[in-house]
């Protein structure tokens, strides 16, 4: 099974999520990305990749992306930040 670490950034970024229904629509997707890591887009905003490098994925939880990064050989998931999609540019 693929092992989650969630950055205390995305912890943070979590807690500021005030709606139950997004909530738990972003842990659904959570349970997604352990499920099948390489599903995520490579089609990143430049900020993000500057940030965090080219082999960020992206899944979409409208209004917001989750931001991760998938290490085959160790089949581990490193999530690293939520952010607005109209803040990732």
């Amino acid at each position: 099974m693929t092992k989650m670490i969630y950055s205390q950034r995305f912890a943070q970024e979590l807690a500021r999520v005030t709606s139950a229904r997004v909530e738990q629509k972003i842990y659904d997707t959570l349970g997604i990305i352990e499920a099948c890591p390489a599903i995520g887009s490579c089609n990143i905003p430049k900020m993000i990749q500057a940030e965090f490098g080219d082999s960020v994925l992206k899944m979409v939880v409208d209004p917001f992306d989750i931001f991760y990064e998938y290490f085959e050989l160790l089949d581990t998931v490193y999530v690293y930040t939520l952010v607005f999609q109209r803040q990732a540019r």
